[in-house]
């Protein structure tokens, strides 16, 4: 196997592996093929607390834990000996939510594990009412812990020559998730205003571990703005009852094929600035043999 691109996320990432929708992951894959394997670890439905129930299986094992046992790598950072609060959850093997466990979750015989995408936060942000939602600091904690598992050298996930990228969730558009909610006959769990704070904590946990993001939803805010004042300097009254998020969201949520191409861009245009060594290069064309006049 070549070496490994993980991205790690909710049912935005899972999608992203759709050729069908231009998806983002689809992309790189074709890009960074005899380079690196792309591996889709997107789980639908799935916030920073769920996904922290089997980020052991996602993550590759580099070392076996220590005989004397391990504190919690994100209390360590903390300089707490109190690991209760920090404890990964028990995984619920009879919940049909959670990924089942699994001896070869990870390709094994991978080279390396070169970069790792965290992409969450859509359903953390939910209303604080729904099953989903995650209280933002514990949002927070869960983003550093799975920095942790690849940053401190106790982990058995320990991998410090891999690159960490975060994505913030993109922008909700609510006039979009009400429509569905009524259609459906719910109440809408998302809100603009609740994503634009996990947002900024993603940007926040991003500085604090020097590590490089994609800011998709400040991108995808500045657009559907310009796309708003255009659609109104040019009297296009149907084209702003969604507000402009309609160009970039299939749902209010998810992307469409357009926020796809958005944010596969964004992605490469990160790696080539922060690492140009792992940019994607074009696969060599195959030598075709000669074919003699005489045959």
């Amino acid at each position: 196997m070549y070496d490994v691109l993980l991205a790690f996320g909710d049912s935005i990432t899972q999608y992203a592996g759709d050729p069908e929708n231009q998806g983002y992951l689809a992309y790189l894959s074709r890009l960074y093929q005899r380079q690196m394997d792309v591996l889709n670890r997107g789980f639908s439905g799935f916030n920073t607390t769920s996904a922290r129930e089997i980020v052991s299986q996602v993550l590759p094992v580099t070392k076996q834990p220590s005989k004397y046992g391990l504190l919690s790598p994100l209390a360590r950072w903390f300089g707490s000996t109190d690991t209760s609060f920090f404890t990964l959850p028990s995984v619920n093997k009879d919940s049909e939510t959670i990924w089942p466990e699994r001896d070869d979750a990870f390709p094994q015989n991978s080279r390396a594990l070169r970069i790792c995408i965290f992409f969450f936060g859509t359903n953390d942000a939910t209303i604080s009412s729904w099953h989903q939602h995650t209280p933002i600091e514990k949002f927070r904690e869960n983003l550093l812990y799975f920095v942790s598992l690849l940053r401190d050298p106790n982990s058995k996930h320990y991998s410090p020559s891999t690159k960490i990228l975060f994505i913030t969730p993109p922008p909700v558009g609510d006039r979009m998730v009400k429509e569905k909610a009524k259609i459906e006959g719910r109440w809408p769990f998302n809100r603009n205003s609740l994503a634009r704070q996990y947002a900024q904590v993603v940007r926040e946990v991003a500085s604090k571990v020097n590590a490089p993001y994609v800011d998709l939803y400040a991108k995808i805010e500045a657009l559907a703005k310009r796309d708003r004042a255009n659609a109104t300097a040019n009297n296009e009254g149907n084209a702003v009852d969604f507000e402009g998020y309609d160009n970039y969201l299939v749902d209010g949520i998810h992307l469409n094929r357009l926020g796809n191409r958005l944010l596969y861009g964004m992605v490469l245009l990160t790696i080539r600035k922060n690492w140009p060594e792992l940019e994607p290069f074009a696969p060599p064309r195959a030598k075709m043999p000669t074919v003699s006049s005489e045959h």
